[in-house]
């Protein structure tokens, strides 16, 4: 399937239309829905979750300015399709489906722009195809071993004390259970609130879920959780032999401590590390011009 659309973005305060195609690219047994903006040296958008959407990322599309933006859902998120159990949701299958589409888009190289939970994947995928990478972002990123992983999301799931009262109330609502669109998206964006400096800019998030999707986020995440516990990593030794250029973007109020960030930076010879003031996991919802700023001062400089 192939579409091709027109959409109007807002660049520096001016107007810009720019084509956009949408696929589907089949790898792997799944279904694999992709968005291409714009012309230019390729970026690839990996969004985090594990399981959501690449819809909350696409305030990136500015970046189509200057190059072709690629955005995609991972397999079983969002507009792709698998089913979903422990033979297809294997995080070597996510890795390779990255791959799969590259080769799919006939592209040599890419720069891969990942967030959250992205940021593990990408990391992966360099460390495997590291021949296929020009430039990595890691925004707001995973850090690189299980046991860091391991130790920032359990400590992350304390954040969401404060509203487990309000949330098991929602999930126990009629509106909930027969799949409210307003009240499921209240719902994921209450539990979004603890991602933000301002809790308040969590009604920023553009996502879409469905109470069956909601539940397909869960799945997913719990099986991609047993997958690594059964299957530990550390691969900041790894990230030791990159020799492409890489931008590591992390904010001062994010559940990933700083110093997670810190140590992939000191693990990688050709890195920039900035930080984001006053910001949460989301940088491009709440410090977006900043953002900005840094990504294209890193994609625009050539060594």
């Amino acid at each position: 399937m192939r579409a091709l659309i027109y959409i109007c973005l807002i660049v520096s305060g001016h107007f810009l239309f720019a084509s956009v195609e949408e696929r589907l690219v089949e790898v792997n047994e799944a279904q694999i829905f992709c968005k291409i903006i714009g012309q230019g040296d390729p970026i690839v958008v990996v969004h985090g979750g594990p399981a959501m959407m690449h819809n909350y990322l696409f305030d990136l599309a500015k970046l189509s300015e200057t190059h072709q933006v690629i955005f995609y859902d991972q397999r079983g998120c969002g507009k792709s399709s698998c089913e979903i159990n422990e033979d297809t949701i294997r995080f070597d299958l996510f890795v390779d489906d990255l791959e799969r589409l590259r080769k799919a888009l006939n592209l040599e190289k890419i720069t891969l722009l990942a967030h959250s939970w992205g940021g593990l994947l990408s990391m992966k995928y360099a460390i495997t195809y590291p021949e296929s990478i020009d430039r990595l972002i890691l925004l707001n990123s995973l850090p690189a071993s299980f046991e860091d992983c391991y130790l920032t999301v359990t400590e992350s799931m304390k954040q969401l004390d404060p509203y487990q009262e309000e949330l098991q109330s929602i999930e126990r609502s009629k509106e909930f259970l027969s799949d409210d669109p307003d009240t499921v998206q209240k719902y994921f964006k209450l539990r979004s609130r603890v991602n933000f400096y301002d809790p308040k800019k969590a009604d920023l998030l553009n996502v879409s879920l469905t109470l069956k999707d909601f539940k397909s986020f869960l799945k997913i995440g719990e099986l991609l959780t047993y997958n690594m516990i059964m299957d530990p990593f550390d691969w900041y030794e790894d990230l030791k032999n990159w020799n492409f250029p890489v931008l590591i973007v992390h904010s001062d109020f994010d559940f990933i401590p700083l110093t997670d960030a810190q140590k992939v930076h000191e693990s990688i010879s050709n890195s920039q590390y900035v930080v984001i003031k006053e910001c949460g996991h989301c940088p491009f919802i709440e410090k977006p011009e900043e953002l900005l700023d840094h990504l294209f001062n890193f994609l625009l400089k050539r060594n």
